[in-house]
This record gives structure tokens, C-alpha cells and sequence, in this order.
């Protein structure tokens, strides 16, 4: 029964994104980029990077919370 459980902890993971500004591939969602210090926000739905004042996610189509 611990399978269900673990299938889902592994499509948990966090995937890797890029930066809107610079293009950088970020490991882990900071609220900044490590490498340009342009401030992120990401997105509820994929997670992916949003650039500035993003008012819909350019990767899925949901409107930033």
C-alpha cells in the first residue's frame, strides 16, 4: 500500500524552471534569480517562472494569484 504514496511523493519533486529574464535554469523556485537578482514569482498552477507584471502564465494560461 506504501506505493500509491510514493508515486505521488515522486511527481512531487520540484522541476527544474528557467528565469524569464536571463534565460538561467533555476533547481529550486527563490524568490530571486541567482544569477541576474531580478525578483521571481511563479505560478500557481505550473510553477514555472513569471516575468515582471505576468497578468497570465506564458507556459499553462492561468492568471497569477
Amino acid at each position: 500500500m506504501s506505493e500509491p504514496h510514493e508515486s505521488k511523493k515522486s511527481e512531487a519533486k520540484e522541476k527544474p524552471c528557467h528565469c524569464p529574464y536571463c534565460d538561467t535554469s533555476l533547481s529550486k523556485p527563490f524568490p530571486f534569480c541567482q544569477v541576474c537578482g531580478k525578483e521571481l514569482q511563479f505560478c500557481s498552477e505550473c510553477g514555472e517562472a513569471l516575468p515582471g507584471q505576468a497578468s497570465v502564465c506564458p507556459h499553462c494560461g492561468v492568471k497569477p494569484k
